[in-house]
């Protein structure tokens, strides 16, 4: 009983100092985003009941976000998360990835992507050498959403074959009216996804100069970056072990 009892404290001590740690960082990530930072009793003269415990709701699920990424990042690390916290601290370079980490992370319900985030944190504390690598690979994370990756697993599977006279069995990257075939509700949205993801260096055109078969003929094909099929992965990755 003692050994349980013993157990049990220094659980609670460990998930005490995650939820410490956690709303310390929530609150210093706060200052650049008003819902997380903002102090409910500034508002109580202003605002509804059930807004007040709507807006609760919402920082309470952004808090669990940023802890289970932090979470993340520590089991990558193969630190404890005071140990995490104390590297991060030190250094200019990690306190910048782990506020773009912890913001990303609170703004999705994905919860393959806040793992994701959390263990790029991970890698950067475990290497610092590979900091600014990762500090892009969360803002690459931080742009891809449940449409976005619904997109991404679209592209990266094989091509349509290509209509009987062309000189290549399939094409080299996916149209628009073949991705549409694949995501039908996609079809007055997925302009505004194909520039954000586009943006982001997530995809690209792989169709510029081609010559077009007839007025009506997309030239775009778009594909994968290697950067893009990164990100990818990492998603996958998180899925997969799950």
């Amino acid at each position: 009983m003692g050994h349980e009892a013993s157990e049990r404290k220094a659980g609670s001590s460990a998930e005490a100092g995650v939820k410490a740690s956690t709303g310390v960082i929530v609150a210093a990530v706060g200052m650049f985003n008003p819902l997380a930072g903002m102090a409910l009793g500034a508002l109580k003269e202003y605002v509804d009941a059930p807004i007040l415990q709507l807006i609760e709701r919402e920082r309470a699920r952004r808090e669990e976000r940023a802890a289970r990424a932090l979470q993340a990042g520590s089991e990558e690390a193969q630190r404890s998360l005071d140990r995490l916290v104390h590297t991060i601290e030190t250094s200019p370079d990690l306190l910048a990835l782990m506020s773009e980490t912890v913001q990303a992370a609170m703004e999705t319900p994905l919860t393959e992507k806040i793992i994701a985030l959390g263990r790029c944190l991970g890698r950067g504390v475990r290497d610092e050498a590979s900091v600014d690598a990762e500090r892009l690979r969360v803002r690459g994370l931080a742009g891809i959403e449940a449409p976005e990756v619904k997109l991404l697993e679209v592209l990266a599977k094989e091509t349509h074959p290509t209509p009987e006279g062309w000189y290549q069995e399939r094409f080299p990257g996916w149209r628009n009216p073949e991705i549409l075939t694949e995501l039908p509700g996609f079809a007055k949205v997925l302009d505004a996804s194909i520039a954000r993801l586009a943006a982001e260096g997530i995809i690209r055109d792989d169709g510029l100069g081609r010559v077009a078969m007839s007025d009506d003929d997309p030239r775009e094909m778009w594909v994968l970056t290697d950067f893009g099929s990164d990100c990818l992965s990492l998603l996958r990755a998180v899925s997969a072990g799950e």
